[in-house]
């Protein structure tokens, strides 16, 4: 937390140095004059020496710092007076030291222990105030004193300290609350006071001061009662007005009565007047001054008490003032709208910051990048100046509240490490302390809330507490003013966003009523009467009454919207075409679950039927470009084919012939005809199979998904291609059993996949040197139920880092390669559900793999 406390009210800090000193010295100076008017000689030692007490309420008004100043400045001082004296050089320095030491140990003491050096309006500070300032600095102190006065004068050293003990503890004790408390206390009490206690403080003074010096004067002393009293209790008869003050103006009237009373009754010892006159002065010291020390500490406590109560009462009215108005804030502020919060500041507001002590109050909210914004300022017009709308240093006092996140309290500007404002012109006034609460709400800075006071401030712990509970209730307010805000902003967004989707929005609840549609969705609903459903009817009701009259659809909607609402689908997506006059149309209706508490679910029904025609287009155009690949595939292999054709026709014409020479002989061999023409059979067959595979692989047509037995397809494309791999002199081998493995597909594709892949690797070995060239093929089913296919070749293998270029299109390391083959091929497999990959193998060559969904049972074909 960023606090400078303000000082104590009517703090000397911010009276220069040098008139510091300056009045330190004239007090050191008086107060030497007459406390050696109030010693009894030849004692060393006053009756009461202020000067000592006067040093110590002159340190507690000053910050440590100036300390050492104001005692090197009575240095002078001292020995001027002293030197009045007989005493010699050496011991005016001696005493110098000890009076410096007892002030600085009644000073430090305070400082050190008590949480509020000045004051003594409750029991703990008058405490510390006695154990430090009354006992300790006097006792310790009278040790050096006694020994410098025994070793100069030779006074005896016990009766010396006891002497200058009980007359240091006495000055100590009235001298030291009288001055602070006047000094601090007086003038705030005397601005604030109403007529009434003016005139009871100067009847107060003037009976006191009557009374002392009419009981010091000796008429009383005609009336023998009033003479036995007198003598035997010589504070009796002052004793009523002691106690008034102490009951009516607290430490404050204590202290100056005591004051008084003292001065007077030890003026009257030295001089033999009064109740003393008929008495030694040595005997009377003593006794005197314990009577006064044991009157001035009990009236003290008496008066700490009484004014520790009276200040818990006012306390109590305060805070139960304070949280009235708090509570009837906070009431304003959740029953009126967002938009009208500002009424509840003007009702509240400002009657809270009177009772906190504030002349001026601000509240701000902060935007993004830490703009804040004036939402409301007060002012108290009994405060004096004039003020700003929002005085600049409000706003400096928020922003840096805002940057540390914590309360900023000042107690004036010279206070403030921050750059100094300008000088107060007529907008704007100097203000004695303020300071700012940042407005935290779950994490986020909302705003602050700055505050000042005009006139004297009377500030503690508890102003700091008191406005952060202010603070909370605004942050709270306007937490949810910005989130009332933004979820109006938020419905107007998301209306607006709704409107202008392209697609068909519905939200509904989790029983299926319509929340929410935009003028889209009503677009749709021509071509589907369930569609046309007002907001607050049941959509799902009305799909199943289309359902029940024969829209399949329909049916289908309400059980996966259903499901979604339950919770067992996180998505549901149904498609539909429908046929009209013009043309036919798709349209997709997909459901996803509400996020929110409540449940429901938004549909979205979207037109797609460009995009199906657009895959139809695609779909087409693959397949004649697949076709045309088989096509150039086969015309490559003419030679081949020609060859396998070749073979069963000159067969089948070489037994033809010589079936023939042997039905023209004198004696046919029937069983050697019959053998010919079982020959021809085959030799037709033979033919016939080549041609029946060309037809089927060059067969142009729609994609015919059936059950194809992969390990079939494969022999059958090695078949047609063996003749050509005879020719270029290279072993094809199988690697897989006789048993079916079968996926779901269409035969001529995949066949044109294998058939490109094995084409692939022949022409990989076409400039190969090895005697043998070898082409693998495996086919297997994993454990994964996926079909692997292998093509494995002994050629030269991929360049390196070309393993997914060589699918992409038009990528070819071929001369009079159209790059076309792979793509096909990986766009082929995955239309079927499959995928494709290639890399070298470890030994040699490259190895192509690809992968299908297996499925089980009997092959169609």
């Amino acid at each position: 937390m960023s606090i400078h406390y303000p000082k104590s009210p009517g703090s000397t800090d911010r009276i220069t140095l040098p008139a510091l000193a300056l009045g330190a010295c004239a007090a050191y100076y008086l107060g030497s004059i007459a406390g050696l008017q109030m010693r009894v000689p030849p004692a060393t030692t006053s009756v009461l020496w202020p000067p000592n007490a006067l040093l110590t309420a002159a340190l507690l008004l000053t910050a440590p710092r100036r300390w050492p100043a104001i005692l090197l400045a009575i240095l002078p001082v001292h020995v001027f007076i002293q030197l009045q004296t007989e005493f010699p050089l050496p011991l005016i320095l001696a005493l110098y030291v000890t009076n410096c030491s007892e002030a600085l140990v009644a000073a430090a003491g305070m400082y050190w222990l008590s949480d509020e050096r000045t004051r003594f309006d409750t029991l703990p500070r008058l405490q510390i105030f006695f154990l430090a300032a009354v006992l300790a600095a006097p006792l310790l102190s009278s040790f050096g004193d006694a020994a410098a006065v025994t070793w100069f004068r030779g006074e005896p050293y016990w009766q010396v300290w006891q002497r200058r003990s009980l007359s240091n503890i006495l000055s100590e004790l009235t001298i030291v609350p009288a001055i602070v408390s006047g000094v601090l206390g007086v003038l705030r009490w005397w601005r604030g006071a109403r007529g009434g206690r003016y005139l009871e403080a100067a009847i107060l003074g003037l009976g006191l001061c009557a009374i002392s010096l009419l009981n010091f004067s000796g008429v009383p002393w005609t009336i023998p009662a009033i003479s036995a009293v007198s003598q035997r209790t010589p504070l009796a008869l002052q004793l009523p007005f002691l106690l008034w003050a102490a009951v009516r103006f607290g430490p404050t009237g204590t202290g100056l009565a005591l004051l008084t009373t003292s001065v007077l009754s030890a003026w009257a010892l030295v001089h033999g007047v009064g109740p003393f006159a008929s008495i030694a002065p040595a005997i009377t010291v003593t006794a005197l001054t314990i009577s006064l020390i044991v009157v001035s500490v009990t009236l003290l406590y008496l008066a700490t008490l009484i004014e520790e109560r009276r200040q818990a009462q006012h306390d109590l009215r305060i805070r139960l003032r304070f949280e009235e108005l708090l509570a009837r804030l906070s009431a304003d502020l959740v029953r009126l709208p967002s938009e009208e919060m500002t009424r509840a500041f003007e009702s509240w507001l400002g009657r809270l910051a009177a009772v906190l002590g504030i002349d001026c109050l601000t509240v701000f909210s902060a935007s993004e990048g830490a703009l804040l914004h004036t939402v409301y300022s007060w002012t108290d017009v009994h405060a004096g100046g004039v003020l700003a709308a929002c005085p600049p240093d409000h706003l400096k006092w928020a922003r840096r509240s805002l940057a540390s996140r914590e309360p900023v309290v000042i107690s004036d500007d010279d206070d403030d490490p921050a750059q100094a404002e300008p000088a107060p012109t007529a907008q704007s006034v100097a203000f004695r302390a303020g300071g700012a609460i940042p407005l935290v709400g779950d994490g986020e800075l909302l705003g602050a809330l700055a505050f000042a006071s005009i006139r004297e401030p009377q500030w503690s712990d508890n102003l700091v507490t008191n406005t952060a509970l202010v603070s909370e209730v605004l942050a709270s307010a306007m937490r949810r003013k910005r989130s009332e805000d933004a979820l109006r902003h938020s419905e107007i967004m998301k209306s607006a966003i709704l409107q202008s989707l392209t697609s068909g929005v519905a939200v509904i609840d989790r029983s299926g009523r319509l929340l929410q549609i935009n003028d889209r969705w009503m677009h749709f609903a021509n071509g589907s009467p369930w569609m046309k459903a007002p907001l607050g009817s049941n959509l799902l009701e009305r799909c199943w009454a289309a359902f029940e009259v024969g829209d399949r659809v329909a049916g289908d909607i309400v059980a996966g919207v259903g499901a979604v609402l339950e919770g067992s689908r996180s998505q549901f997506i149904v498609e539909h075409r429908t046929d009209t006059d013009v043309a036919a149309g798709w349209w997709a209706l997909n459901a996803v679950p509400l996020n929110r508490p409540e449940g429901g679910a938004v549909l979205t029904c979207a037109d797609i039927t460009e995009l199906r025609r657009a895959e139809m287009d695609a779909e087409r155009s693959r397949q004649e470009l697949a076709h045309v690949s088989r096509v150039s595939t086969v015309g490559e292999m003419t030679a081949s084919l020609a060859h396998q054709l070749n073979q069963p026709l000159a067969a089948i014409m070489t037994n033809a012939q010589a079936g023939t020479r042997i039905l023209n002989s004198a004696r046919p061999d029937v069983d050697e005809v019959r053998a010919i023409l079982v020959d021809i059979v085959k030799d037709d067959r033979r033919a016939s199979d080549v041609i029946q595979r060309l037809r089927d692989l060059l067969r142009k047509g729609e994609l015919e998904m059936t059950k194809v037995n992969v390990a079939a397809a494969i022999r059958d494309v090695v078949d047609l291609v063996s003749s050509e791999a005879l020719i270029r002199n290279i072993t094809v081998s199988l690697q897989f059993g006789e048993e079916p493995v079968c996926v779901r597909g269409d035969r001529v594709q995949l066949q044109q996949v294998i058939l490109n892949l094995l084409h692939n690797a022949m022409d990989a070995l076409r400039d190969s040197t090895d005697s043998v060239c070898r082409v693998e093929i495996g086919c297997r089913r994993n454990e994964q139920q996926h079909v692997i296919v292998t093509v494995h070749d002994s050629g030269p293998g991929l360049r390196p880092g070309s393993e997914e270029s060589i699918f992409e299109p038009f990528y070819t390391t071929k001369a009079n390669g159209m790059g076309l083959g792979l793509s096909i091929a990986r766009s082929i497999l995955e239309a079927h559900g499959g995928e494709i990959r290639a890399a070298n193998d470890s030994i040699r060559g490259a190895r192509f793999e690809f992968f299908l969904p297996a499925i089980a049972g009997r092959v169609d074909r």
